[in-house]
Formats: C-alpha cells, structure tokens, sequence
C-alpha cells in the first residue's frame, strides 16, 4: 500500500503497553499510527489540524475519559470516525458510547482480526456516505441516516439497514429512536424533500 494512502488511526490510550503493541498490529494491517495517552492530548492534535482519518479511544482514561472525549471531537468534526475499544463492554457501555458519537464499539477482547475489520467497515460506511451532503444543522446520527436515504431516493430502508449503516453491522438499537431523529431532520432537509414512512417497511426520502 501507498505510504500517503495508508488511513491515519489517532489512538488514546493511557496504557503504554496497550499503545505499543496497537501500533504495531495496526501498522502491519496497514495503517499509519498516531499514539497519544490522554483525551486531552488527542483533542490538542485534532484542534492543531493533524488529519486522522479513524480515532480509536479507551474509555477508562485519567482526567478527560473517552466518553467525554469522544462527545468533544465530535463537536469539532461531525464525519470523523470513533471506534471505541476498551475493556468496558456492557451493553450499557456500548449503548452510552454510541449515544456520544461513535461509530462502533470494540471490546479488548476481541482479536485483532475482527478490530482490523471493523475499524475498515467504519471508514468503508464513512467513505460511501461522506460523498452526499447533508445539512449542517443535522448532527452525525441524523447526517449519517440522511446521506442513507439520500444515496437512493424513493427507495424504502428498513430500520436494520439504517442501524448498519450509522451505527454498524451486528447493531439493532430501538427503533423508537430513529423516529424521533427522523421527526427532529424534518425541521433540517433542504426544501423540496420530505421523508415518507411505510409501517413495517422503514424510511424513504423523496
């Protein structure tokens, strides 16, 4: 692979060990690492304008932790992708990881293998939708759900496929919660659009 087409992972993580041996796995995999040690840290870097494509956070982090971390870069850039990892891997923890902004959530215990591949997917789904804009006003959950409906106008998508696309393969959330965000994004699209519902089908933009 290209050196200056290798993605650039910004990894936090207070643990040096944990760092190190990320790096290296990450790097084999193709990537290009950044390691920083602290949410604060990894917030200075993206504020000085170093480009990342993929930030990889730990959650259990002194000072700043990753959930507050990750609700910060996400008001500094919208479409950046977060993937957590880390060793808290409750349902709940998941839940309150995508409900700040992230992509997708890891555990530490899963192989390097399947971490490769869902930090790919998460820059795969941040890629294809990234090419349709969406209202600034809109925030990533409800860009992300845009840009889906957007990419094929008129057609209906189910709410599994919504939830794949903005939050992951694997993830079914409640489906209460993307009507509220839908309800919210009708206030958002540019005039001369307007989102249709078939109960039992999903979502359409037309």
């Amino acid at each position: 692979m290209n050196r200056a087409a290798r993605p650039r992972i910004l990894l936090v993580d207070d643990e040096r060990t944990v760092r190190t041996s990320l790096a290296a796995s990450l790097s084999e995999a193709g990537y290009l690492v950044r390691g920083v040690r602290s949410g604060e840290e990894a917030l200075r870097v993206l504020r000085e304008g170093e480009r990342a494509d993929l930030v990889l956070l730990d959650v259990m982090m002194p000072g700043r932790d990753g959930f507050s971390t990750c609700a910060e870069i996400r008001s500094l850039d919208r479409d950046l992708p977060i993937v957590f990892l880390s060793a808290l891997d409750e349902e709940r923890d998941q839940i309150r990881g995508l409900e700040v902004g992230a992509d997708d959530y890891v555990s530490k215990s899963a192989s390097q293998a399947m971490l490769c591949a869902r930090i790919g997917k998460a820059l795969e789904r941040v890629a294809h939708l990234a090419r349709i804009d969406a209202p600034p006003s809109m925030t990533k959950t409800e860009a992300g759900i845009f840009r889906l409906l957007a990419s094929e106008r008129g057609r209906y998508f189910s709410y599994r496929e919504i939830f794949a696309a903005v939050c992951g393969e694997g993830y079914v959330g409640d489906e209460a919660a993307i009507r509220v965000h839908v309800s919210h994004m009708r206030r958002k699209i540019p005039s001369g659009l307007a989102f249709v519902a078939r109960r039992g089908v999903g979502y359409a933009l037309v």
